[in-house]
């Protein structure tokens, strides 16, 4: 492997590198928002009684229970769908990255 080559390979962990991390932050932020939308949805079907309400921007709006259970699930299932083309997405670039550090280990030896 010539040195270009080679740095083009770094180049490329590089950019890999700072892909997985922005994948890493985007499942953070699906995990925590999938918990938040579990936890609401458990809490709504807990408490059978009261009204109910939903927040839009800086209020809150009065919202039919059984529309909102089903906003969540759906929401929950998006989220969920979102969360495994993420985990797919970082495994297909940790295995592109472990080739990558194959080959330069390869043009060192």
């Amino acid at each position: 492997m010539s040195e270009n080559d080679a740095q083009k390979v770094m180049m490329e962990l590089q950019q890999d590198q700072q892909r997985i991390q922005q994948v890493l932050q985007q499942k953070e932020e699906t995990e925590t928002e999938l918990h938040e939308s579990k936890r609401a949805l458990e809490e709504l079907k807990n408490d059978d009684d009261g009204n109910v309400y939903r927040q839009v921007g800086n209020i809150l709006v009065s919202k039919d229970r059984e529309t909102l259970k089903n906003d969540l699930e759906e929401k929950i299932e998006d989220l969920e769908v979102r969360k495994k083309s993420l985990d797919k997405k970082e495994e297909k670039l940790q295995k592109k990255m472990q080739e990558s550090q194959k080959k330069l280990q390869g043009s060192f030896q």
